[in-house]
């Protein structure tokens, strides 16, 4: 088994019962000008130790300075880095990406340090987690945290256990609307800092199963529309589930929001551009959590699983399609939602592994004949085999599961012509949201990925 170091941010909320609220807001305005006078700086070509000598304040904590400058450069060098992919592309018609926004209006979120800007202590008589926050020097805001059960059990393992331990944390909060009594204008409102949240991570070591020591293999296939599923045992290589996601909303919402930016900014409407993008990736994260909490969960309901992934590195160097193509490929979160997928099932201790991907679409998952695809169908143009799937991606699913097989099997897979049964289940094919008049929230992950599993 190998030991990995994992990390996991807990989600509260501030039940203040000492100190002043005022202090809070004002330690978050003021993290957002150390942030903003961090990135004029770094432009500049100021390196990190005479920007922290530069942004200190009396008013505020130095470690706190420190943690706000830590979380605005690493915001730089992600933005440095995607540039740097943007110049190196043969077609920058894919939209070149915008440096971190300096906005002078909204606050930042205050990154503190344990033990030193936040601590946190368990009350064995209340059973409650207090919270001490250090927002300005010689001043404490002191309550106990609410939440969800999980989360301030986290918090708790890390407080009493010796494996845990807790990291930085960011003060955040909503704010909520009021009516204004003092206006003139019937139905005028104002808005004011609501909840105050702390967003805690947690760490700890966790011990995760070799590849090679599974005994169901997960086969997952992504494209544009589809993320397919599909569970095969080692020993006989018979499916045990199959399952295909439909998640085809993250690219009408990225198309859409592209028509509405490349409009606005034909009117010469260029301050719309961020917060249409804000809008865009808090989306596409939504649905990307949820779909790698599916996918987790359906491999969870096997023996000792291993979850297998194509290898699509270099994948945007080999997609020439024209600019609409490559620019509505290169924009699907492919390396986002594998890095979900493996965060989440390191916390649940099932590994993870990458394949081969030449041919996986359009090869037979039966034979390993290519064959060629019907809108969503496969054939099998082998006349021995002729195989059709109802699913072209749960296919390719299949052929990602054998390959894991095969790899750790020492077969060589352009030799073998046998891979598994002919007889596949019919594929289950799920979206996301709820449909009817009787369904007001969407279903659980636990829910969808149950739906692919076979009744014995």
């Amino acid at each position: 088994m190998g030991i990995e170091e994992v990390t996991k941010t807990a989600r509260t909320r501030l039940c203040i019962e000492s100190g002043e609220r005022s202090w809070l807001k004002d330690a978050r305005y003021i993290a957002r000008d150390i942030a903003n006078d961090t990135l004029r700086l770094k432009q500049q070509g100021y390196n990190k130790t005479e920007i922290q000598r530069e942004v200190d304040r009396e008013d505020f904590l130095r470690n706190n300075k420190c943690a706000v400058v830590g979380k605005a450069l690493q915001a730089w060098d992600s933005y440095k880095e995607l540039l740097n992919w943007w110049y190196n592309q043969d077609d920058t018609n894919v939209g070149k990406p915008s440096p971190p926004a300096t906005d002078k209006k909204g606050a930042y979120p205050l990154v503190m340090a344990h033990t030193e800007g936040y601590r946190l202590t368990y009350n064995d008589e209340t059973h409650r987690v207090q919270f001490r926050v250090s927002p300005k020097p010689y001043k404490k805001v002191k309550g106990h945290l609410r939440g969800r059960s999980e989360d301030l059990n986290l918090i708790e393992s890390a407080l009493v256990e010796d494996e845990w331990s807790l990291g930085q944390a960011e003060l955040l909060s909503r704010k909520s609307k009021i009516f204004d009594e003092s206006s003139k204008c019937r139905g005028t409102s104002r808005y004011r800092d609501g909840v105050y949240y702390l967003h805690v991570t947690v760490k700890t070591k966790i011990q995760v199963p070799e590849p090679e020591d599974a005994d169901t293999l997960v086969g997952v296939d992504i494209n544009e529309r589809n993320i397919a599923l599909t569970a095969l045992t080692r020993e006989t290589v018979e499916t045990l589930g199959t399952l295909v996601l439909d998640y085809g909303s993250v690219k009408a919402e990225r198309q859409r929001y592209h028509t509405i930016t490349k409009r606005c900014q034909e009117h010469g409407q260029h301050s719309i551009h961020h917060q249409l993008g804000e809008k865009e990736e808090r989306y596409t994260e939504w649905i990307l959590h949820r779909l790698s909490r599916v996918v987790v969960e359906f491999a969870q309901q096997f023996s000792n699983p291993v979850i297998v992934f194509e290898d699509l590195s270099g994948i945007r160097d080999a997609i020439k399609y024209g600019t609409y193509m490559n620019r509505r490929l290169h924009k699907l979160p492919f390396h986002k939602f594998e890095k979900q997928v493996r965060y989440k099932a390191t916390w649940n201790q099932i590994p993870c592994e990458t394949v081969e991907s030449p041919y996986n679409s359009k090869s037979c998952s039966c034979c390993g004949h290519r064959g060629y695809r019907q809108g969503r169908r496969f054939r099998c143009t082998n006349d021995s085999c002729a195989v059709q799937q109802d699913h072209a991606d749960r296919n390719a699913s299949v052929n990602v599961a054998w390959r894991a097989w095969a790899k750790h099997a020492g077969v060589d897979v352009e030799l073998v012509n046998y891979r598994t049964h002919k007889t596949q289940p019919q594929v289950r094919l799920v979206r996301l949201s709820g449909s009817g008049r009787s369904v007001n929230r969407p279903s659980s992950s636990r829910e969808i990925a149950s739906r692919g599993v076979l009744s014995a």
